[in-house]
């Protein structure tokens, strides 16, 4: 039988135990109950001495600027308008699945959401937030045109905001179950500036763990072998230009993991195992399309065998960067997270 608790008071809210327990003076045994059953105080809640709070997961400041950025770039490249076909037009829907797949990150994380939903008072340098200008080819009055080259400059810099050495010494500071989604976005946004027409610039790559370098280079060697038979498949016209483009850069990435990887590199194989018999130009593109495919998920896997070393760190970051362009000029739809969707 249910109790008649007519005219006796609701029972008090935890905020009011505490302002009264304070007003009280009895603060000090206040906190010790909270603290005992496990209860923080929430970022934006009154501090109170001896209860504990929040402490910021690792790189919390840098992806909350990275998300807070991603809203930011897919406002600016929308507003270019033109058709959805466009460089500026893949990248709006593509920065707003970055925003919703970092806050989702955050979320899991355990960070509030008045905290990811806050202002970013200080972005970590190297990360930068915008604001969305009057797109170039508007008339000011919310009509916009196609996107003009200063428009398509000035979002080409702002892509390129994110990234930089400060970037990069951010990005190590990550955890290690998130640093493969950040290192995937800012590789995309070196992506971006360069099919925009300003390519990132990149420190040259070093460290003390040569045998680190020497566990890429395979991948690389094996992508490399199979342009050099597309290249073979694609006697004439666009796709024999884009084949010898393509393997020339791979084989640059090649030559260099081998500087980087000294002693510790192995000798290359006699070849390397395809996965189905190229014997024409239409074959050749598929594979060119598989094997891109493929290695930019290789390289995105590095991302986490780092161990937070600035300089492979940086580097992977740049080799998927720069898979990611070769893929998106063979037909390969871009990704927010290269390697990883």
């Amino acid at each position: 039988m249910l109790e008649d608790r007519t005219g006796v008071p609701p029972l008090p809210t935890r905020r009011t135990v505490l302002a009264l327990g304070l007003r009280l003076g009895g603060a000090a045994a206040v906190v010790a109950s909270l603290a005992g059953c496990g209860i923080r105080l929430e970022d934006d809640a009154p501090r109170v001495p001896g209860l504990p709070t929040r402490k910021p997961v690792p790189g919390e400041t840098f992806l909350l600027t990275l998300r807070r950025h991603s809203t930011d770039l897919a406002a600016q490249a929308k507003g270019l308008g033109g058709s959805t076909k466009t460089v500026p037009a893949r990248l709006s829907v593509l920065h707003a699945r970055q925003a919703a797949v970092l806050e989702a990150e955050l979320v899991h994380l355990g960070v509030p959401q008045t905290v990811i939903d806050a202002p970013v008072a200080s972005p970590t340098p190297g990360a930068t937030t915008s604001t969305t200008a009057t797109p170039t080819g508007s008339s000011g009055s919310g009509t916009t045109t196609a996107a003009g080259p200063k428009g398509l400059a000035a979002l080409a810099a702002s892509e390129s905001g994110d990234l930089g050495p400060a970037a990069v010494a951010a990005l190590a500071g990550v955890g290690p179950d998130t640093i493969a989604l950040a290192g995937s976005l800012l590789a995309q946004r070196a992506a971006a500036a360069t099919l925009l027409g300003a390519p990132a610039t990149w420190p040259d790559p070093s460290w003390s763990e040569p045998s680190l370098a020497a566990s890429y280079l395979e991948a690389t060697r094996a992508a490399a072998y199979a342009f050099e038979v597309v290249a073979a498949q694609s006697p004439t016209g666009a796709q024999r230009t884009l084949a010898a483009s393509t393997l020339a850069a791979l084989q640059a990435r090649q030559s260099e993991q081998e500087v980087l990887a000294g002693a510790s590199a192995t000798p290359p194989a006699l070849g390397y195992p395809l996965p189905f018999a190229v014997t024409n130009p239409a074959a050749a593109r598929t594979l060119a399309v598989k094997v891109l495919t493929d290695l930019r998920a290789a390289v995105a896997r590095e991302l986490g065998s780092t161990g937070g070393d600035r300089g492979p760190l940086g580097a992977v970051v740049q080799w998927l960067a720069e898979t990611e362009v070769l893929a998106s000029r063979w037909g390969v739809a871009l990704a927010p997270f290269p390697g990883l969707t």
